[in-house]
């Protein structure tokens, strides 16, 4: 198994994520989705995330991935 970076952590507690953090999204240690979150929905257990991977905007289930996160350590990039 490979470690971590020491910036991502997994997050088993829904209300530990928020606007501006960016995540990954695995299933069976595999990356299907990055980004940051957009919006989130508690009592869903559901939140937004603009994907870096497509460029579109996904709904992400808590429930359905394995979320790592870092707290706003990904630098956005200036628009020209």
């Amino acid at each position: 198994m490979t470690d971590l970076p020491s910036d991502k952590f997994r997050s088993y507690d829904f209300t530990r994520l928020c606007p501006g953090d960016f995540i990954e999204a695995r299933q069976n240690q595999k990356i299907h989705h990055l980004g940051r979150i957009e919006e989130a929905h508690p009592d869903l257990r559901v939140f937004w995330i603009q994907d870096t991977v497509t460029g579109t905007r996904r709904m992400i289930d808590f429930d359905s991935f394995e979320i790592f996160f870092g707290r706003h350590t990904e630098a956005v990039p200036a628009s020209v």
